[in-house]
């Protein structure tokens, strides 16, 4: 109720204001842009996707300093990016959005990208910074009228995430050619992730499988059942070698103690134990990550870890998959029932271990994990 009167307020006060200062547009001048500004401020998934937008930037425009908002509490994704030379951060604040405007307005971009945003605020904030330059979709805010160059993207739906934004900033003549997602690990984090897995009994030299057990609570229909990991575990640690770690965020716990007391012993339970770069720096060290639809599945492809992608028929993966990969990451796509619409009403559950396994054996040969005795016994998955 709160947030949709904020989003009213919003809608009324900057209605009013673009009656009276119009969001004319002042076309810049590519051969001549200093400071791009980048709002890239949703998910973990979003954000990964459009670091490949900011590389066509940095790319395409090399003097430019491209400066990127973005939310608080993916500030990690950002800074780990080489294409992008300032992070500034987004907080969910009326106080603060003046502060920020005011920041914004002092680095005077030429022009402002709005790739992402979750939040009704930060058109506004585009706007205020500098009404004659913002370049966005219009379809994916109800403030589209205050954006000065919408770009028109009829197959936006359609796409996937990375060609989403890559049309955006393909305004300014921006492309690139490398369209894999963006994100370096630092050698100090994987130093301190090797000795905190050692302290766990895991050695660099283990090869170390993870499985991301949960996402967002927003959308815990891409979720994979307890039972469904308890199958896919046991199946894995009985004709590997490799060692099993579980990760999720702190609403995820209880899910992966399950897991973890369904399994033999010496599976590591990280779940809400590791920030966002400690994730990133534990993919680094690992052979293969298990997945569903989650910001960590985007962040696996970053990183360069093996992954085995489950994705719900609701967001397929031609959206939201491996893109740009070739081969190197493989995907186990749920499909609803014949003559049934793909929708969030299709369970997971569907999407069978039996399913999986093949993909994951695939995963684990390229590793060479599979004992001797596992290449002549055959699978009990169901």
């Amino acid at each position: 109720m709160f947030n949709r009167l904020v989003l009213l307020i919003y809608l009324t006060v900057f209605r009013a204001l673009a009656q009276i200062w119009k969001p004319a547009p002042r076309k810049p001048k590519a051969n001549a842009l200093k400071t791009i500004l980048v709002f890239s401020a949703a998910g973990i998934g979003d954000t990964l996707t459009d670091s490949v937008a900011l590389r066509a930037l940095k790319e395409t425009f090399p003097k430019a300093r491209v400066i990127v908002v973005t939310h608080r509490r993916r500030a990690a994704l950002v800074r780990h990016n080489p294409y992008a030379d300032e992070t500034v951060l987004y907080h969910k604040s009326f106080w603060r959005f003046f502060q920020l405007v005011r920041r914004l307005r002092r680095k005077k971009p030429d022009v402002i990208l709005m790739l992402r945003g979750n939040d009704p605020d930060l058109w506004p904030l585009a706007y205020l910074v500098n009404r004659h330059t913002v370049v966005s979709w219009p379809g994916m805010t109800r403030f589209g009228f205050l954006i000065s160059f919408p770009v028109d993207i009829p197959d936006w739906d359609r796409l996937h995430g990375v060609e989403q934004t890559l049309r955006i900033v393909a305004v300014l003549g921006a492309s690139v050619k490398d369209k894999r997602l963006v994100y370096e690990t630092r050698e100090i984090e994987r130093f301190q992730m090797r000795e905190r897995l050692e302290r766990h009994g895991l050695r660099p030299e283990d090869p170390k499988v993870v499985f991301q057990v949960g996402g967002g609570r927003r959308s815990s229909w891409r979720d994979w059942p307890v039972e469904h990991y308890v199958e896919l575990g046991r199946e894995l640690l009985r004709r590997t070698r490799a060692r099993l770690v579980l990760t999720g965020g702190i609403e995820h716990y209880a899910k992966a103690a399950r897991i973890q007391a369904e399994l033999p012993a010496g599976v590591v339970n990280f779940t809400g134990q590791v920030r966002l770069e400690e994730m990133a720096a534990l993919l680094a060290s690992a052979k293969i990550l298990v997945s569903t639809d989650t910001g960590i599945m985007h962040l696996g492809f970053a990183v360069g870890v093996d992954t085995l992608a489950l994705i719900h028929c609701n967001n397929p993966a031609e959206r939201v998959g491996p893109y740009g990969y070739a081969g190197r990451h493989l995907i186990a796509q749920l499909e609803p029932p014949k003559g049934v619409p793909a929708s969030t009403e299709v369970p997971m559950s569907r999407l069978r271990p039996a399913d999986v396994w093949p993909k994951l054996e695939e995963l684990c040969q390229r590793h060479f994990l599979e004992t001797a005795s596992a290449a002549h016994t055959p699978s009990p998955v169901r």
